[in-house]
């Protein structure tokens, strides 16, 4: 299985437990997970963790867990469980093909316009700075602007900063919106919304890649406005839930993608942003159990979909390899193929219809080698080798066919060939092979 594929089956299983868990629980749902989960996709979407078995010794995993050699045979078609119809081909339409790349486009051009344009709502922001607030006595650092520049905010994915407009210190609520902000911080969501617009651009294909930003925007806030009620009384609750539906209209110069929901809400009660406001608010008037069974679903559930995940280096497969030299001798002892000379009788069974090169290991059992190659796993990998035999089959105008073969070495986890030395020819004036 390609690897693109493997790491976007990899991140969406995280995201996919995260939707089934809150459509089942709704109200009782723990956002606090959820975000794991989500940043847990977000890591299997981004990071090739299926290459990592070609870093470990052969004998560090079970074999069965390695590309062995009834996988090879498998694949190759010498063992089959069911019957092929030769020739069959699935073709793309023109339209389809067209159609993708304009997607495709169409993604990478929305990522940048968020980006450009986040970037210059940010240092728009900035440029209207015009103090830096310090308390010490309450672990207080933020930046004040002029008032009607926009709401709370925080800016910048690495040089991180808390921004207010500078009547809003004196809100009763303030303590209670810096810790929402502190948190938005604290969990660098700029930073990940950010990785998830490249989730975007990499499995733009995928439509569980664009389920996962509208998820982690919901729940950045949630998370960030359970932190900033945290301990507090249910009327408190009550007053940061009032600030937040009075917030609901303030402009935010910011764009959707990148902007906290404590403005720039819609006016229409029925609109998604309301029903998003409604759903935090109730969300944050209900107290938090924080028990012993609740800690351990969490780590449950986390190593479940981690294990999940995980689990996509067993179906990626690279596509064999060979050395720029594979034809040339570049042996300096040659291994003892002695004892396993029924070479002849094994190339007379091969079947070259679906390729003209294959590998044939001491035991007779062969894989017919395709001519693509992938040099990066060839270069990851901490090679395995075994010795066997490539044949070479070449056919001929009188139909007859030429098998030309070597002996030679392939790593058992990555496929790569190396070690080459011309062992025989075979010339058949009949091909008996297709």
């Amino acid at each position: 299985m390609e690897l693109l594929v493997c790491m976007s089956i990899a991140g969406s299983i995280p995201v996919m437990i995260c939707l089934f868990l809150y459509l089942i629980q709704r109200g009782n749902y723990n956002y606090i997970l959820g975000r794991r989960l989500l940043l847990t996709g977000v890591f299997f979407y981004l990071v090739p963790v299926q290459l990592v078995k070609y870093l470990l010794p052969k004998d560090a995993l079970p074999e069965t867990m390695l590309i062995g050699r009834k996988a090879d045979s498998y694949l190759s078609g010498t063992l089959s469980f069911w019957s092929e119809k030769q020739g069959d081909y699935i073709w793309i339409p023109q339209w389809f093909n067209i159609f993708a790349r304009i997607w495709l486009a169409g993604i990478i051009i929305f990522a940048i316009y968020e980006i450009i344009k986040y970037w210059r709502g940010a240092h728009s922001i900035r440029n209207y700075i015009f103090e830096k607030i310090e308390d010490p006595e309450d672990n207080l650092t933020y930046y004040l602007i002029p008032d009607e520049i926009c709401g709370p905010c925080t800016i910048g994915f690495f040089r991180q900063k808390i921004v207010f407009p500078e009547s809003f210190p004196l809100h009763p609520d303030f303590i209670m919106v810096y810790k929402h902000e502190h948190t938005h911080l604290k969990n660098h969501d700029n930073l990940v919304k950010l990785l998830c617009l490249f989730v975007l651009c990499l499995h733009w294909m995928n439509p569980v890649a664009y389920l996962l930003l509208f998820l982690y925007i919901d729940t950045a806030e949630i998370v960030s406005d359970s932190a900033a009620v945290d301990g507090c009384t249910k009327e408190k609750r009550q007053d940061y839930a009032n600030l937040l539906v009075l917030e609901a209209a303030t402009s935010d110069i910011r764009p959707a993608v990148w902007k906290n929901n404590l403005s720039g809400h819609k006016n229409n009660k029925e609109g998604k942003d309301f029903k998003t406001l409604k759903r935090r608010i109730n969300y944050m008037m209900k107290e938090k159990r924080k028990g012993m069974l609740q800690r351990g679903i969490m780590v449950a559930v986390s190593a479940l979909t981690v294990v999940a995940s995980a689990g996509t280096v067993l179906a990626y497969e690279p596509l064999p390899s060979s050395d720029s030299s594979f034809s040339e001798i570049i042996f300096d002892d040659e291994p003892d193929f002695s004892e396993y000379d029924m070479i002849a009788v094994w190339v007379d069974s091969i079947d070259f219809s679906k390729g003209d090169k294959a590998f044939i290991y001491p035991d007779g059992n062969h894989l017919i080698i395709q001519d693509d190659d992938n040099v990066d796993t060839y270069a990851l990998c901490t090679h395995s080798m075994v010795n066997g035999y490539f044949s070479n089959h070449m056919s001929n105008s009188s139909g007859g066919c030429t098998v030309k073969t070597y002996t030679c070495q392939r790593c058992e986890k990555c496929g790569y060939l190396a070690n080459a030395k011309y062992h025989s020819t075979t010339t058949y004036a009949k091909c008996p092979h297709k």
